[in-house]
């Protein structure tokens, strides 16, 4: 019996974290490349019961007992409890927004030879001196929001304070305050592939410094860690490679500019979820409650002295 409560009890932690996963990801339905979360339920190892003073027991289905062995009751199940949460990193519906700092990443990667799942991401990083040179290893963090901006300094930023990365890992700058000729300004283009060029005074489209955003090939993407809400920190082996470095990604992937990805939360499916939710915890607090019932009768009415 009070194995039954910690076994109910355990339900309904792993519930209530699991409940707090949907609500997040209800939270983020309007976060521009968010990718919702799905929580994964483990148990915990069974046990494995047996009556030890009773030696004439009957054999269970499946579980036959042994000459001098004590009688086999069964299997006793200890309860769940939500191990991780996992990112679904499917494509999300884009949005057009004509905002030229506003880009959308268009991924139909194919997986690897080995079958292992591959999602293309955006390059940032925090930086304490953008102009110092290219990021380092472990500055790199990855993203899909493409909702972006110009510092003060004239660098793209995510709305998170993050860099926006080159295919080099450098800080990518679009306007310059202290030389106006070397701007891009409001006349910056992208092409599907990322390559960056801006308009010059007679209309011409020229390329940008040669440059291009840095968009990483991400091998088994379930080894990227989220920070925050949007940003993820690769631990894998190695370090993400350009996709322009892969000749069989040509076609499978682009960019467009003056759009954006939504999350790729379903706000139906999360509602009903959340509604499974709830009942599975009220029905481990009816069985608790149960429970408790019984113990308060056999701690005060079973063997009480009447008169």
């Amino acid at each position: 019996m009070i194995r039954g409560l910690y076994t109910a009890t355990s339900g309904m932690l792993s519930l209530q974290r699991r409940q707090d996963s949907l609500a997040n990801n209800l939270a983020n339905i309007n976060t521009p490349g968010y990718k919702q979360d799905v929580g994964v339920m483990r148990a915990f190892p069974e046990q494995l019961l047996a009556r030890i003073r009773d030696q004439e027991g009957p054999d269970i289905q499946g579980l036959p007992q042994m000459g001098g062995q004590a009688a086999l009751i069964g299997r006793l199940h200890t309860g769940v409890y939500m191990s991780e949460a996992l990112p679904v990193f499917r494509q999300g519906d884009i949005a057009e927004t004509r905002d030229p700092f506003d880009v959308a990443l268009m991924d139909n990667i194919q997986p690897d030879e080995e079958g292992n799942e591959r999602r293309l991401f955006f390059s940032v990083a925090r930086l304490e001196d953008p102009a110092a040179g290219p990021a380092e290893p472990e500055q790199l963090r990855y993203t899909r929001n493409g909702n972006w901006s110009v510092n003060a300094d004239g660098y793209l930023v995510t709305a998170d304070g993050y860099y926006v990365l080159n295919d080099e890992n450098q800080a990518i700058r679009v306007n310059d305050p202290d030389g106006i000729e070397a701007s891009a300004g409001h006349t910056l283009e992208i092409s599907q592939d990322g390559a960056l060029f801006y308009r010059n005074e007679d209309g011409e489209r020229v390329p940008f410094g040669e440059q291009s955003l840095g968009i990483r090939v991400v091998t088994s993407p379930q080894q990227l860690v989220r920070e925050g809400t949007n940003i993820y920190r690769y631990e894998g082996e190695g370090q993400p490679v350009n996709a322009a470095e892969d000749p069989e990604n040509e076609g499978f992937y682009g960019v467009k500019q003056g759009w954006l990805e939504r999350s790729n939360v379903d706000p139906a499916q999360t509602m009903t979820d959340m509604m499974t939710v709830l009942r599975a915890y009220e029905a481990n607090q009816r069985i608790i409650t149960t429970l408790d019932g019984t113990l308060e009768k056999a701690a005060n009415e079973i063997g009480r002295v009447n008169g």
